[in-house]
């Protein structure tokens, strides 16, 4: 014998399910295009280097200098159901690290580093979004 009143169970908590995956996906749609937009720009190709993939990392990279534009459309791939899902953004450029850390030697500081670290970003952009994104996340439940 079914149980009675289990179909508004079941569609009550399919609705739960999806307001938390549009509510965490657009946490990660909007910290993304943070992230890419707040990459220290000299030709752009930092900023348009970025790579939204699912359940493994990205190993692209793009010679592209659009200034982020090809990585923010990018984004658009992000699939609809993010939940329970490993989604990589990933940058593989060999100076990344230096632009989020610092690390710039002597010999690269020119106008646009200062102290070894670049000056559109001085404390990183990477780790301060993410921190923002988790609070939000946090701040759901």
């Amino acid at each position: 014998m079914p149980l009675i009143g289990r179909q508004a169970i079941n569609e009550a908590i399919e609705a739960k399910y999806l307001e938390a995956n549009d509510n965490i996906r657009g946490i990660w749609l909007s910290g993304l295009t943070v992230v890419v937009q707040e990459t220290p720009v000299d030709e752009g190709r930092a900023r348009n280097n970025w790579f939204l993939s699912v359940s493994t990392p990205s190993s692209a990279t793009t010679t592209s200098k659009s200034k982020g534009l090809g990585a923010i459309r990018q984004l658009r791939s992000m699939p609809k159901r993010v939940l329970n899902r490993k989604l990589y953004y990933t940058n593989n450029l060999p100076y990344i690290s230096k632009l989020e850390y610092g690390g710039f030697t002597n010999k690269s500081s020119t106008e646009k580093t200062v102290g070894g670290f670049s000056k559109q970003a001085p404390g990183g952009f990477v780790r301060k979004t993410l921190i923002l994104m988790q609070n939000k996340i946090r701040a759901l439940s």
